[in-house]
């Protein structure tokens, strides 16, 4: 069984967004999310890490941000699920039923005693759509909401500004769709039965850019606990894939440039971050909380 509440921070803060939800935020004066400027065969990126649920109160961004994201050319994001076809993805992807293990039957019944309509709505859907559904629910009841996200929100401010990707709304679908029933029901009862306080901790160590914390609370506790299959499928080898296909963007004659790239803050963090892969690509990357950022 997957400890309590980890899966739920890896679908808000490694970019699982489909579209399928939403939520709102501002930033303070003091917030620090992770933020860095790759540079590249003369090209110049910014890499945002971002939370995908908010308030109103998280924006504007800290001013270097803003800054760097006006000077930008182009936005990039893990996937733009705004032309995706959201009802035919879950046709696919999100509709699978898998048998129920006795533990989640006791979680669940417990729960859809005061959530009937909800459990109602969720019981056709896959266990891993149900899950992020619950996880959602949850940052929505504490106050924060999906349209907030960072990256929902600088896509809509993006206006004439290109859009690219670095995976797809599918692939992230399939992703998700392609773990066992155990993990599937285990993300059940973690969305559940996760402490409010679990769920905060996270967002403050966001804002703090406490990256340290990040890396840890993302994939330390589950590395610690033979957890590695999760943290290799949803964190490194994105990481890599990310990496590359930044360094393809930057490289190539048909890009807009600068870019400002947006990523879920749990793939900058950690000994294997989306910047240590960059690094044998030939890109260099600083942080600008301790550098000076042009």
């Amino acid at each position: 069984m997957i400890a309590t509440s980890r899966l739920g921070r890896l679908i808000v803060f490694i970019g699982i967004s489909f579209g399928i939800i939403s939520a709102a935020f501002a930033a303070e004066p003091v917030d620090k999310p992770p933020f860095y400027q790759i540079s590249y065969q003369g090209q110049t990126a910014y890499l945002l890490g971002s939370i995908h649920v908010g308030k109103a109160s998280f924006y504007p961004l800290a001013e270097q941000i803003e800054q760097a994201f006006e000077q930008s050319a182009a936005i990039v994001v893990e996937a733009d699920v705004r032309y995706a076809d959201v009802p035919a993805l879950l046709a696919k992807y999100g509709t699978k039923k898998l048998a129920m293990d006795n533990d989640t039957s006791t979680v669940i019944k417990a729960y859809c005693q005061n959530q009937q309509q909800l459990c109602a709505a969720l019981e056709h859907y896959s266990p891993w759509l149900q899950s992020m559904q619950l996880s959602i629910g949850r940052y929505a009841a504490l106050g924060y909401n999906g349209d907030y996200g960072v990256d929902a929100v600088l896509v809509n401010q993006a206006g004439s500004k290109p859009v690219y990707e670095l995976e797809s709304t599918e692939f992230q679908f399939q992703l998700l769709s392609s773990f066992d029933a155990e993990t599937q029901w285990s993300m059940v009862r973690e969305a559940i039965e996760a402490p409010d306080s679990d769920m905060l901790e996270l967002i403050t160590a966001w804002r703090s850019g406490d990256e340290k914390q990040l890396a840890d609370l993302m994939e330390g506790e589950m590395l610690r606990e033979g957890e590695t299959e999760m943290v290799e499928k949803m964190l490194w080898g994105r990481n890599n894939t990310m990496a590359q296909r930044i360094v393809e963007l930057m490289q190539s004659p048909d890009t807009k440039q600068p870019l400002f790239v947006v990523v879920g803050a749990g793939h900058l963090v950690g000994k294997k971050s989306v910047q240590s892969y960059l690094q044998p690509l030939g890109a260099s990357s600083k942080n600008c909380w301790q550098q000076q950022c042009r």
